[in-house]
This record gives structure tokens, C-alpha cells and sequence, in this order.
């Protein structure tokens, strides 16, 4: 509300100089020319805050350079675990408790300043208006004399002539006047009648009241009261037709009025002397301007109101030629292909499929890969560490385990497809409802002979019978269900080709209700809370006990989602160690509403920062929280591959997350080190898919060809956050290459167009990569709501590029604005995210 309210007074300052300016050039004398005028600047200053944005021009123009920070968060996880530890000083002291740091929220503050000084304005407003309104009708009527359109009445308890709405009020000397002066005032205070002057100084109270920090609304209204007089004085002058006892006159009325703060007295003590001196100073009466002539003078002026009230928004031509499409390494089609299932955690999957010799491994939301087998043992590089499996001669794997941080997790077959031909099928074993995630449930209900699924805030769909206890889509999605020691379904394997494989536990109806609930509570609040942009009550409070409960390694469960608490049961020690390595809580601040809901907090540490998102229930209890090291002041950088052997040895101490988005069109490895600084952390990450890594800044990862041929150094720190790894770097110079500054070539139309599927529900997933299309179901409900209260979308402007090399737009919907960053490829998105990023 603040920043709209201040850009419709910076608005209105503007037209009202445009205005200023036009009547100095052209000379214009008239004080009825002048009144008009600023009569329209205000009826345009008070509708200012609704009709700005309305008129939009689209230009095409080649902008200039924006900058833009390096740390631009890409997109809003949606229910993603909360990160492994980084690599800490295995000597490190745990830090005294930290005393949680008392952080302004400005914005607050100001919206609390502005709503006071306004409705205390708007208060004596009001209380001047009733309490001369109950003195007009107090006053005794003057029926003996007639002015046109007023009534004038008599009234012991004011000093001197004043008018208010069409009343005149004359105090009880005005019976002793002689008849010059009574005529006088009479036609002054009938021509404010006539000329409605007071309605129009009430609008600019009004404005002044609700603009109190504006300067210009101060002026206006002082303007505005001097034209009044002018013209008044003036048309007192021709009625009388003696200039220098008008005069008299004025000075003889303004030593006893005493006016009331919504009169419109004849003479006040602070502007009299400069009347007085322009009435014995004018050679002439100014001409009145009839109603015809002010109309035009307003017509005139519609053209300032409406560049005043419009917007600008850029179309850029992107001036470089695309980027020649790379082919993706073949992959084995999906079908019926062999397929095993191993479980790497509780969600966690990891699909290995047999195509004839020819293996291929995904994990959970990662792409396929083909796999090589040497000696009898295959390799999958992923990014929670390597994973390896025996292979025998007939491509029959076995023994799959993970090598995470020193230790081997065995991972447990829990499914392989094809499966059986089922003689008959229970249909109703399979019905129920099971967790997919902590916010959404699989819904299963049978249908006849065929079942039917619907996950949480998505259309439902058919699945038809595969096998015993298996089932499909028509786009070819696999369903396993799981069964216990004693036969009875428990769990349900989803396998999506885009996003892998995940697990699902079946759970009760009050459970599945609950989940339902919560998430549509969720999706009623989120379009106003993503609008409004003001972080939930306690969202603050909570992050900086749970700080200190992690630091002193005595997480309080009972303040978490039962989700959210075993999640935190995993990891606590690790993230005891994080924290600790973090050091004191030196300041926490709000950043924002992302578009799930979750209130976006950064924090200042001892040895570093970080980034909080939290989403809080119904009852109060954290349902989520997302934790994201951001390092410290150290920049990092890209390096030449000739210079790795100079880079070891400088590793820090404060955590970091890095982001790596492979955009060179082949697939590429990714080789750190681990959490004890010795051995390599290698992972494959696909064309048009990002991979995060949890390190500490300054330490080198290098980034290399399929073939293990180096290509480039990162060096984590606040400028490598996040990086995109493509043909320009690589042909480049090596370390930070200057960002694009104009945008891609139909990025705005394809964002566009992403707009307008997302608001009708019907996204076009086959212009997108798997990952965005994942990221864009995953989000559809929340996207869909927020669009439909922010409205029709009405102008896009090109703020930028992001150090991901997506594009900012920020868009001007009927109801509010938001921004968007997409990256598009040959007309494809390979990037997309919505709302605020740090």
C-alpha cells in the first residue's frame, strides 16, 4: 500500500509540474484558466492510485545495462528435504548461545506512521465538518436577503463572513454595516457559492490527508484556496466597482474573523497583505471563463493525465543469433523395458532399466542415464554421492549401494517390472489414500474395472492393470503397488519418466483429510499473502528457536509438523554441526512471500549467511521449513582448468549451497570434494538440469565433459551461487563473464503465453524440460490461484538477467504486480520461477 500510494504521489508531483510548467510557457494570467487547471491536476491526484497502469505503451528499444544481484534464488522448492551438511572444521567449538537479534521491519513501521498522521487528518477533517455543519444549523436565517444560490444566515459564534457548502454565515456586526461593505461581502462570499469552491477545497483536504508526506498535496490545497479568493475578490470588485475600498474592506474583516477549519472565510491575516497588494496593483477584472471553454481547457490537458497515469513497457529484439539445438544422448526407451526398483531413504528411488545389453539408471528427479559397466560393477554419479551395483552376465543387477560421506548405505530391492499377468484383480485392495508428500495425498478409488488416481490440487486419471499389482497410464506412468509380510498393500511406487521413481506410504482417511485441508487452506491464502507480501505472525520468532535449539542440539519436536519432525530426527546432528559451524545469529530481516506460501527470511551469522523459508500451520506449528547456507563476503569465481592445481588449500569454513545448470548441450561431470576434504564427490548432470552442491566457499569443483575432459573451475562463493555452465562461458574468457543485457528472443511472448496456460490450468508441458514441467506441476495450484487474484495481465517490462542467464520480467496485472525470471531455448523453456529471489 505504501509504495503504491508513493508512486501515485510521485505520479501526480509529476503531471502537476507538466501543468505548472505548460501555464509559465504559455503566460497564462487568468486566474479561471489557472483554477481549472488545478481543479483537473487534483480530481487526477486522488484517482491517481486506481487508474495508474491502466494505459500501457509497448515500445521496442535496446535497454540499457541493469544490474542485477548474483544471488537470484531460480525457483520455490516444493517439499524438498531440508539439505545434508556441509563440510565442517572437524575442530570446531560450539558457539554460545545466540541472543536473537531485534530486527525493524520498515515497512510495518512506515505503514503504521502513514496510517496514524492519515487518520488523524481524516479525523479533524471530520470533527471540522461536523462541528461547522451543527453551527450552520444553528444560525438564524436571513431571509430579507437574497443571493443567488445561497442561503444566508446570521450566527453569534464566528467573527467575520465565511461560507460553508452553499450556506453564508455573517456574524452579528454585519446588521450595523454600511450597505458598501454588506454588498461586498455578499458578492465574495456568493461568488464561492457559485464557484463550488468549497466542495472543491474539501477533495483537496481530502488529498492532502491521504497524500500528508507529499509536499505537492500541500501545495495544491494552498493553491487552490488562493485561486478561490482571487476569482471571489475579483468578481466582489465588479459588483461594488471601487478597487481601493474593496481593499479597505478586507483589511477591516481580516482583524476579527476567527474561522473554523472547514470554513471558507472572506479574509484570513496570513494571505490578506498579498490580496490587498494585488487587488490595488491589477489595471483590470480577469475574464470569466464560461463552462464550454473550461471543458476544453480539461479535454486539453487529458492527454498529460494519461502519460501521468500509464507505463512503459519494453520489448527487446534480441540482437544475438540462437544457439544451434544440441541432440540429447540417446536414451533406451521407456515401454516394457526391465526395470528394478531399489529405495534410498523413505522417498527415495533409484530405477534401473534393462534394454536389451544396455542399462540405464534415474534417480528420484533426476533424468536417465546410460551406464557403463566395468568388471562387473556399474557406476550412477548422483549428487548425495556415488552409487554402485553388481552386474552379472545376463545384466541381472544386485548389491546397489550408496557411498555418501565415507559410509555405504545398502539400498533395499523393493520392485522390478514386468510384472505377472494377474489372473484376477483386487481392485479394492488398492483404494485408499497414500502420502506423496508432506502436502499432498494419491488418492486411489476404484471405477469399474479400473481404478482411478488423483493427487492432491491435480485432475484425476485413469489407470489400467499391467501385471500383478501393477498398473499404467495412457502416457505410460507406472503404479506398483507394495505389499507387507502379511499381503497387504502398504505403499504404492509411482514412476514418472520425467521425474523418476518415488515412494508413497499408504495412510488413513483422517490423516489423508487433514492433508487435504491444510492444503487448501493453503492455496485460499497464498494469492493474498504472495500479494500482500507480510510475513505470518511468529514466522520469525519460530526460525530463531529453532536456530538455537539446533545449536544446542535439542531440537523441539513438539513445535514441528510430524513431517517436518522426522525430517529433523535424520539430520539433527548433522545440523547441529552446521549451525555450530555458522556461529552466533548476528540479525534475521523478512524478504518476502514466496508463491507456496513460505515467508523468506535472510539471516546473518558469525561466519556467514543464510537463506530461511518457513510455512506455518493452522494450529501454529512450523509445517516446513527450507534452509539454504548462502557463505560469506568471499566472491568466488570461474578458473581455467590450467589453474586447478593452484586452487587447493584455500578452501573456508563458512557453508555454502551451490547451484550448477548445465546448459552446454551434452552431458557434463561435476567433481568436488567430500565432507572430509579428501575424497572426489563426482556427479553427472544432464543437458537443461541443474544440480546443487553443499560445500563451503572457495572450494574448487571442476566441471568437465562426459569423457572426464576438464572445462572449467568453480569457485564457490556469493558470485557462483548459482552458475550456468554454457558455450559462452566455455569459449570465453575463464572467470566471471559479463551477463547478456538484452533479452532472449521471444521470451516475452512465451512468457506470455506460460501466463495464460498456468491461469487457465493447462500448461503446455511439451515446451518445457522435464525439470521445468516438474517444477511447474508441482506448483500449478498455488501459480493458478495467485494469478487469478492478481488479475488480467496487463504489461511486461524487462528488468534484467540473472546470473542463471534467465531473463526478469516484472508483470502489471489489473490487481498488483509480481516478477517472473524464464529462460527459453529454441522455444523451449529450460527456466521458469515466480515471485521474490535473493
Amino acid at each position: 500500500m505504501i509504495a503504491t500510494l508513493a508512486e501515485a504521489a510521485l505520479r501526480s508531483f509529476v503531471l502537476g509540474g507538466v501543468v505548472w510548467f505548460g501555464l509559465y510557457l504559455f503566460r497564462v494570467r487568468n486566474p479561471h484558466v489557472h483554477m481549472t487547471a488545478w481543479v483537473v491536476v487534483l480530481l487526477a491526484s486522488l484517482a491517481m492510485p486506481f487508474v495508474m497502469h491502466w494505459p500501457t505503451v509497448t515500445i521496442s528499444r535496446l535497454p540499457m545495462p541493469v544490474p542485477v544481484p548474483d544471488n537470484l534464488w531460480p525457483i520455490e522448492p516444493a517439499m524438498q528435504e531440508l539439505l545434508p551438511p556441509p563440510p565442517v572444521n572437524p575442530g570446531a567449538v560450539a558457539a554460545p548461545p545466540a541472543q536473537s537479534a531485534v530486527s525493524i521491519n520498515w515497512a510495518l513501521l512506515a505503514t503504521i506512521v502513514y496510517a496514524g498522521v492519515a487518520s488523524l487528518l481524516l479525523l479533524r477533517l471530520t470533527l471540522g465538518l461536523c462541528l461547522t455543519w451543527r453551527l450552520a444549523r444553528a444560525a438564524r436565517p436571513m431571509n430579507e436577503l437574497r443571493v443567488a444560490g445561497a442561503d444566508v444566515r446570521l450566527s453569534r459564534d464566528i467573527g467575520g463572513p465565511v461560507t460553508f457548502g452553499s450556506t453564508i454565515l455573517v456574524p452579528p456586526q454585519f446588521l450595523g454595516w454600511n450597505a458598501q461593505k454588506r454588498l461586498a461581502v455578499l458578492a465574495h462570499e456568493g461568488a464561492h457559492v457559485a464557484n463550488r469552491d468549497f466542495y472543491v477545497l474539501l477533495l483537496a483536504s481530502l488529498n492532502r490527508a491521504v497524500f500528508w508526506f507529499s509536499p505537492f498535496s500541500w501545495w495544491q490545497h494552498a493553491r487552490l484556496a488562493e485561486l478561490a479568493e482571487i476569482i471571489s475578490d475579483a468578481q466582489a470588485i465588479e459588483v461594488i466597482d471601487d478597487r481601493l475600498s474593496y481593499a479597505e474592506i478586507l483589511l477591516d474583516v481580516a482583524t476579527s474573523i476567527r474561522p473554523r477549519p472547514m470554513e471558507l472565510a472572506m479574509a484570513r491575516v496570513s494571505t490578506v497583505r498579498t490580496r490587498v497588494e494585488r487587488i490595488i496593483a491589477a489595471a483590470s477584472i480577469p475574464v470569466a471563463v464560461g463552462w464550454r471553454k473550461r471543458l476544453w481547457i480539461a479535454a486539453a490537458m487529458v492527454p498529460a493525465v494519461i502519460v501521468s497515469t500509464g507505463m512503459i513497457a519494453y520489448r527487446t529484439p534480441d540482437g544475438s543469433p540462437p544457439i544451434e539445438a544440441v541432440p540429447e544422448a540417446t536414451i533406451a526407451p521407456r515401454g516394457h523395458a526391465f526395470v528394478n526398483f531399489y529405495a534410498l531413504g523413505q522417498n527415495a528411488v533409484f530405477a534401473i532399466f534393462r534394454d536389451g545389453d544396455d542399462l540405464f539408471g534415474q534417480l528420484t528427479g533426476q533424468r536417465r542415464l546410460r551406464l557403463t559397466v566395468a568388471d562387473g560393477t556399474a557406476s550412477y554419479a548422483a549428487v548425495a554421492g556415488e552409487i554402485t551395483f553388481s552386474v552379472d552376465e545376463e545384466r541381472r543387477t544386485f548389491d546397489l549401494v550408496l557411498h555418501q560421506n565415507g559410509r555405504e548405505i545398502r539400498a533395499v530391492r523393493v520392485a522390478e517390472m514386468p510384472r505377472a499377468v494377474a489372473a484376477t484383480v483386487p481392485y479394492d485392495q488398492y483404494a485408499g489414500w497414500y502420502q506423496v508428500t508432506p502436502f499432498r495425498v494419491l488418492t486411489i478409488s476404484r471405477d469399474g474395472d479400473r481404478l482411478r488416481a488423483q493427487e492432491t490440487g491435480r485432475p484425476a486419471f485413469e489407470i489400467s492393470a499391467d501385471g500383478v499389482d501393477a498398473f499404467s497410464t495412457e502416457a505410460n506412468d507406472a503404479f506398483v503397488f507394495l505389499r507387507d509380510d502379511q499381503n497387504k498393500v502398504v505403499r504404492v511406487l509411482l514412476q514418472n519418466a520425467s521425474s523418476g521413481a518415488r515412494l508413497a506410504p499408504r495412510i488413513d482417511a483422517a490423516i489423508a483429510a487433514t492433508i487435504e485441508g491444510d492444503f487448501t487452506r493453503r492455496i485460499a491464502l497464498v494469492p493474498d499473502r504472495f500479494r500482500e507480501q507480510v510475513p505470518a505472525t511468529g514466522s520469525k520468532e519460530l526460525i530463531l528457536r529453532g536456530i538455537e535449539d539446533l545449536r544446542q542440539g535439542t531440537p523441539n519436536y513438539e513445535r514441528m509438523s510430524a513431517t517436518l519432525a522426522a525430517k529433523i530426527r535424520r539430520q539433527a546432528g548433522e545440523l547441529h554441526a552446521t549451525f555450530v559451524a555458522l556461529g552466533a545469529v548476528e540479525s534475521i530481516f523478512f524478504r518476502g512471500v514466496g508463491p507456496g506460501g513460505y515467508d523468506i527470511y535472510g539471516a546473518k551469522f558469525a561466519n556467514g549467511t543464510a537463506e530461511f523459508r518457513i510455512v506455518l500451520e493452522q494450529d501454529g506449528k512450523v509445517g516446513d521449513v527450507l534452509f539454504r547456507p548462502d557463505g560469506n563476503d568471499e566472491p568466488g569465481g570461474v578458473a581455467a582448468c590450467s589453474e586447478a592445481a593452484n586452487l587447493s588449500g584455500r578452501a573456508g569454513t563458512s557453508p555454502i549451497r551451490i547451484m550448477l545448470y548445465n546448459d552446454t548441450g551434452n552431458d557434463i561431470q561435476v567433481t568436488g570434494l567430500d565432507a572430509s576434504g579428501r575424497r572426489p564427490v563426482r556427479s553427472i548432470v544432464s543437458h537443461n538440469m541443474s544440480a546443487t552442491f553443499l560445500t563451503t566457499v572457495n572450494t574448487p569443483w571442476t566441471v568437465a565433459d562426459r569423457a572426464g575432459k576438464c572445462l572449467e573451475v568453480v569457485l564457490a562463493g556469493r558470485h557462483t551461487r548459482f552458475h550456468n555452465v554454457d558455450l559462452a562461458h566455455l569459449q570465453g574468457k575463464p572467470k566471471l563473464v559479463d551477463r547478456r543485457t538484452v533479452p532472449i528472443a521471444d521470451g516475452e511472448e512465451t512468457l506470455r503465453q506460460y501466463i495464460e496456460a498456468v491461469g487457465k490450468g493447462r500448461p503446455d508441458y511439451g515446451r518445457m524440460t522435464s525439470e521445468v514441467a516438474e517444477q511447474t506441476r508441482q506448483q500449478l495450484p498455488f501459480d493458478q490461484a495467485i494469478l487469478a487474484r492478481l488479475g488480467a495481465l496487463r504489461a511486461m517490462s524487462f528488468r534484467g538477467v540473472t546470473a542463471l542467464d534467465s531473463d526478469i520480467y516484472v508483470a502489471q496485472f489489473a490487481n498488483g504486480s509480481a516478477e517472473w525470471r524464464i529462460g527459453v531455448k529454441n522455444g523451449t523453456i529450460t527456466k521458469i520461477a515466480l515471485g521474490p529471489s535473493y
